[in-house]
């Protein structure tokens, strides 16, 4: 099957989705796509053992995944941006590396890699960290 691009050589948002779920579900994680969190969603939420990442995916405007990974640091212990372009610029490496977040690359249905991997988050709010957990317990997981 041929996979559809357009003339940024950037995934349609869902093949993207898609490509990060089985990325993430090769390496041993649980994954939940659409996740509720403090009045917006999280694109997937990955879980292995205790730990809980939060991965927003964008095939562009890479800014704003970072407004909205802010707002998952509450209930997060890694928060993550993927992206789906052909390269990666220096800036947003830069404010990847910066905010302690990690950055998954996808260039292809199965061909993503960590650019840069997650430091724990020491911020995570217990409260509002034992509602996600109630919540996950609800969704089926994709894997």
């Amino acid at each position: 099957m041929k996979l559809l691009v357009d003339r940024k050589d950037k995934l349609p948002e869902e093949q993207l989705v898609n490509a990060v779920v089985r990325f993430l579900s090769n390496n041993g994680y649980r994954i939940r796509t659409e996740v509720p969190n403090m009045g917006q969603s999280a694109d997937v939420v990955a879980t292995r053992g205790r730990w809980i990442t939060f991965i927003e995916v964008k095939r562009k405007d890479w800014r704003r995944a970072l407004v909205q990974c802010r707002a998952h640091e509450q209930v997060a212990d890694f928060v993550c941006v993927a992206i789906g372009t052909k390269s990666v610029s220096p800036l947003l490496q830069q404010e990847i590396k910066f905010a302690g977040y990690g950055l998954i690359h996808c260039v292809g249905q199965t061909e993503c890699e960590w650019i840069l991997t997650p430091t724990r988050n020491a911020g995570v709010w217990a409260p509002q960290r034992r509602k996600l957990s109630e919540i996950l317990r609800t969704i089926d997981h994709v894997n």
